[in-house]
This record gives C-alpha cells, structure tokens and sequence, in this order.
C-alpha cells in the first residue's frame, strides 16, 4: 500500500481501510498433515498497529536514525508492526496444544487369510510452546501482507512440534515384509505316490508377528501349518488316519475312536518345510510315507470325562416357520461342539456365517429401538438359552450382551443376543473336563410353540451353580410412534428398567459369587400406518359454452341459488 507523501492521519487511516480485513482473517496453525487448526488473530491478541507501522515507514516526525536513514534514501517497502498481547497469545497456543499431542504408534503387520495388512508407522507430537509463539508473530506479519487476490485461502503457519519416533519404525519392519513376501508363496510338497500344492493360505495359517522387545519379528509355526493343511495331507495320505470324535448319538455322548494313518509326519514335514520357506518360488520339498499317529486319540477322548449332563437350558418359541428355520439351523451348529479345557466356545464360530447362503431366512429383530424383519431374525433365542446352559455349568463368562429391550420369555438380565460380526457369546471352560454341547428343536405348529434346549455334557466339577432372585428398579418409559415405513413392524410399549442378579457357585464347600447387572431401554409402542396420499390437484371449472356469455352465467346461478 502506497502511504508516500501523505500525512500520518491519513496514512494510517489508508492502510487501516486496506490491509485491516486481511489482519483480521483466520489463519491456520499446521503440523503434521492431518493436524491442522484455525485461529482468529482476534483470540491470540494479535493485531496490527497502523499508527506505528505509518511512523516506521516515515511520517511524521521522528528522530529515530532507522527512519531518518529510510527518509533521505527515498523510503521502500516497510514491515507492519504488530501489536501482540502476549499473555494472550501464549494462552491461546497452550489452549491449542492437546490438537498437536500425538502419541507415537509403531508400524504394524498383520494377516487377513493371506493378505498382508501394513500399518505405517505415526510420529508422535506436542507443541513446542515457546517456539510456536515465535512462529505464529512471524507467520502473522507475512500473513497480513499477502496482497488481496492471494487471500482466497486462508495462510497456513507451521507449528514448532516436537518429534518423537515410535519403538518399531517403518524401516524397521521393511525387511519383515520384504521377508513375508517371498515366505507367502506356494511349495509342491512330493510323496513317493502323488504330489500336492501348499498354498498360501495354509502357509499365512502359520505366520503371526512378534513386537516383544521394541523390534519385529515373524514367527512360523510349522504344526499349525501342518493342522490347517488337512486337504494336503489327506491327499497324499496312502492310509488316511482319523481323529478320535465325540457326537451325541440317542442323546448320550458316544466316542468314535481314532485311526492310525500311512501319509506324510508332522515333524518331517516342519522339518522339509523350514529348509524353503526364505527361497523365492518355484519350492518344493520330498517327504516319505510314515505311520501317522491321531492328534486326538481315543484315549484322549475317554480321559475328558464326558459323561453327564452338567447345565441344561430350554426357551420356548411361537408358531412360526422362521423360528424354526433359524434356530434349527443354530441348534446344529451348536450340537456337537467340542469345548477342551482351556479353549473358548464362540457361537458364532460354532454357526457359522448366518446368512441367506447358509440356509438362514428373515425373522423379527431388534434393530436400534424398533423390530426390523432381517436374515437371521430371532436366533438371538440360541444365544440365550446356549449362555443360560453354559451359567448353570459354571462355564466362564467371556462375552454376552443382553438385549437392549427386555423380552418376557427370558429370565431378566439372563439372556443374551448376537449380531454378525459385531455381538457374539463366548464362554471358556476353566474345569478339568472336556464340555460336549447338544442343542436340539422340538419345532412349532399350529398346534403349539416350539422349544429349543441345549445341554452342557461334561463331569460335574462345581458342588451346586444357581442363580438369585433377580431385582429390579429404575424403571423408565417409552413414548408412542406412527411409522409410515413400508417395511414397518407394530410394537407394544415395555418399560425399562435396570436389573442385578448374582452367580452363585460352590466348589468344593466353598461359595463365590460373580455379579451381573444390565439396564433395560423401555419399548416405543409403534403404530403401522398407511402414508398419507398426495393431494390431489383442484378440479378445473367446466369452460363457458360459446353461446353463453360470462354475464349469463352468473346471473343464472344467482336465480338458482
């Protein structure tokens, strides 16, 4: 802005008029690419002193030699001068600091089946107070000298960050994944009699990753390799062996007893396996024809102790076709799963994928705070009787949800819903004895309700599993709804309430007890209603005949009236 030869009034007043919209604008306070915060240089105490900036550039008088020297060698381009509150510029960029504190996070690798998931790393970041105050003057003052047509983005001041590296760098995991590249791929595995591939899913079945320490690294594990390659073994197996099984068979566990096999060894496999799994494809290793021993022989399966029923649960059903397509289907995933001590049941392992593919068809659930028909409805009863089974059993809890609108055929608080891929139930076995789940439907009619039952087989460990009374407050309401929706389910009103209960088992003459608690939302009564219909437009009047003049008409529909 040109101020030469103007006085200092009218100097200021010009700059005042323009630069005074540009001093006044946010700008942005940037760090690393995804941190980035707008301030007005109002709250940071910052602004211009045009006054000041006016007697720097040499009006007026002054004795200031900087000016003088300015003056006689015909002025030029002057910096503004900036009023800067500093209490109030220091307090803004604390206020701002959390928007640049960043913990480090260490790049990762993982697996999804044999697809390699990389993580980079993220720096870790806070802000430098002292030297961000000194960037944002230094920032500001360019800022509000930008010229008008470059002002359509607001200007963008890098703060002063600290910087702190994770543990695990991306440079650090760079030969992990150079090496897991050349590991995933396949390797022809060759027997005196045929040959079969190893795939890269099996391999990737094998490999996890390491982070103990503050470095990667890739761990194989041969045997899980060898377990989830059954499809290879079986192959070039001459006799295939068998694994001992449990199955309820006229509704008592029976055992089916192992088989010894001739086909490829576990450890010879590892072995072979090992000497190509850092060589680039084509692989392959040869292995000989050795007895294979069962991985659970029929010993193993006799010392689990499966012998009695040890929890037992059954819920009823109404007559409907869905119920028993759905629970049918999961009372067959259920029945016959096989819980080692140690190992965790997952009913949406033991299920499946619960999907119109696999057979499930649409039923009533809960969606947000209404009933949506949807694929799958109404197996969330599995669930509830698989976890009341699993409680009297005095399997360990691990995950259960109850749901979020209380249900009067279920116990209060003692139920419990799945969603897939989001909600599951899963309980560990913490006895000494194996667990065997049966879980059959009588199915509905029109002659009655249906029923689903699940029975925990195992040794009696606990002396006695009950549950208290379960007691219940807080109790809360739902309001009324009209829903117009094509796809709209009618709901009666429930209240909501909290409820508590408590576990109570006794091992061995001693008694613990767990605590549950779960809070009931109340239930909207729905009302279904046809949608209005759009209205209609206005009829149109008739148009007048030729041989009837306006004025006629009128007059007539006065007589008539």
């Amino acid at each position: 802005v040109a101020i030469g030869g103007m006085d200092v009034a009218a100097a200021t007043a010009k700059l005042s008029s323009e630069l005074s919209s540009g001093d006044a604008e946010a700008f942005v306070l940037t760090g690393q690419p995804d941190q980035a915060v707008s301030v007005l240089p109002a709250d940071a105490g910052l602004s211009v002193d045009y006054e000041a900036t006016v007697h720097r550039a040499g009006a007026g008088p002054s004795w200031d030699p900087r000016v003088l020297i300015r003056v006689l060698s015909g002025g030029g381009p002057t910096t503004p001068v900036l009023a800067v509150d500093k209490p109030a510029l220091g307090a803004a960029i604390e206020q701002l600091s959390p928007e640049f504190a960043r913990e480090p996070s260490d790049a990762m690798l993982s697996l999804d089946g044999a697809e390699i998931i990389y993580e980079p790393m993220q720096l870790g970041t806070s802000l430098e107070l002292a030297k961000t105050v000194t960037a944002v003057k230094a920032g500001y003052q360019q800022a509000v000298q930008r010229p008008v047509d470059a002002r359509n983005e607001p200007a963008s001041i890098p703060a002063e960050l600290l910087i702190t590296e994770p543990q695990i760098t991306d440079a650090e995991v760079q030969p992990v994944r150079e090496r897991l590249d050349v590991v995933l791929q396949p390797v022809t595995v060759r027997a005196p009699q045929a040959e079969a591939e190893l795939t890269i899913d099996q391999i990737a079945e094998g490999i996890s990753f390491n982070t103990d320490g503050g470095t990667m690294r890739m761990d194989i594990d041969y045997p899980r390799i060898y377990d989830h390659a059954a499809e290879l073994r079986d192959e070039l197996a001459v006799v295939r062996g068998q694994d001992a099984r449990i199955e309820i068979q006229d509704d008592h566990p029976v055992i089916i007893p192992s088989q010894e096999g001739l086909g490829i060894g576990e450890t010879e496999f590892g072995e072979a396996l090992a000497t190509v799994i850092d060589r680039p494809a084509p692989r392959k290793i040869d292995l000989d024809i050795v007895d294979v021993r069962a991985r659970f022989t029929t010993a193993d399966a006799e010392a689990l102790g499966i012998k009695e029923v040890v929890g037992e649960f059954t819920t009823y059903f109404p007559n409907s076709s869905y119920h028993n397509t759905n629970l049918g289907l999961a009372a067959a995933g259920i029945n016959n799963e096989l819980v080692k001590p140690g190992e965790t049941f997952s009913l949406s392992e033991a299920t499946g994928p619960r999907n119109a593919a696999t057979g499930y068809v649409p039923g009533g659930a809960v969606v947000g705070d209404h009933i949506e028909n949807v694929v799958g409805g109404g197996v969330s009863q599995s669930a509830t009787t698989t976890f009341n089974a699993a409680f009297f059993a005095g399997m360990t809890d691990i995950e259960h949800h109850p749901h979020t609108q209380y249900f009067s055929q279920y116990p209060p608080g003692r139920e419990a819903t799945v969603y897939e891929g989001v909600l599951d139930l899963k309980f560990r076995n913490d006895t000494p004895y194996g667990v065997l789940m049966q879980a059959f439907i009588e199915p509905s009619s029109p002659a009655g309700r249906g029923a689903l039952t699940v029975r925990v087989w195992s040794t009696q460990y606990f002396d006695s599993v009950t549950a208290s009374e379960p007691q219940l407050f807080n109790y809360t309401y739902g309001r009324d709804q009209i829903s117009t929706r094509s796809d709209c389910v009618a709901q009666s009103p429930a209240q909501g309430f909290d409820v508590s209960y408590q576990r109570i088992m006794v091992l061995d003459g001693k008694t613990t007890t767990e605590d549950f608690f779960w809070r009931y939302s109340p239930v909207d009564r729905i009302v279904c209603r046809q949608p209005d219909p759009p209205p209609q437009p206005a009829p149109q009047e008739p148009a007048a005949s030729p041989e009837e003049t306006p004025a006629e008409s009128e007059g007539t529909d006065s007589d008539e009236a």
